[in-house]
């Protein structure tokens, strides 16, 4: 039994991200710059909380305590109370985390497409292409965001709902693939048995 749900958890993990992925992508769309206000403020908040933490951890635990802890603590703090303080000032730069987020998932998106070709799906390199055009999409928006201008926020959602909708239609591919290739692998073994 817990064999069967270790092996439910990846796919399980992948259909709540694709679903996350799905939700925040139609807000951002709808709702670009509230959602990029929201972003700004939770980036500035989680930045403080982490900068503060460290800083505490440091002065608690003196002898264990790293001033490298120290010095990361304080420029996390700076950041994160300048973040809260000028919002504005970190929107221009808020398409870096999302960018990297959807390269990210991209890669495990061709990962899964090699996965495909090896259980036998003939039109594997289609998502493997997609997902590559994916990586470059976010790449530009990271290091040419001049590029999109005011629709960047649109364009990040539009990605992140494509991200998601993709991952649903790997999930559902890769578990039609496994059930074909084991059924073909029984078929084997028991081909196998019986000339045996």
């Amino acid at each position: 039994m817990s064999e069967h749900k270790k092996k439910k958890n990846p796919a399980a993990t992948m259909m709540m991200t694709s679903l996350a992925y799905i939700v925040l992508g139609i807000v951002t769309v709808v709702f670009p710059q509230k959602v990029l206000d929201v972003l700004c403020y939770a980036l500035g908040g989680a930045m403080t909380v982490y900068g503060l933490f460290n800083i505490i951890s440091f002065f608690v635990d003196r002898e264990g305590g790293m001033y490298f802890e120290l010095v990361i603590g304080v420029i996390s703090t700076g950041f994160g109370i300048f973040a809260l303080f000028s919002p504005t000032s970190i929107a221009a730069i808020i398409n870096i985390p999302i960018g990297i987020i959807i390269i990210v998932d991209s890669i495990m998106d061709m990962k899964h497409s090699l996965t495909l070709r090896s259980l036998g799906m003939k039109k594997w390199w289609i998502p493997f292409i997609i997902a590559i055009v994916m990586i470059m999409f976010s790449l530009t928006t990271i290091f040419f965001t001049n590029i999109f201008g005011a629709l960047l926020m649109i364009a990040l959602g539009i990605a992140l709902i494509y991200e998601g909708v993709s991952g649903f239609s790997l999930i559902i591919l890769l578990s039609r693939y496994h059930k074909e290739y084991d059924r073909n692998q029984r078929m084997i073994d028991a081909e196998a048995t019986d000339i045996n």
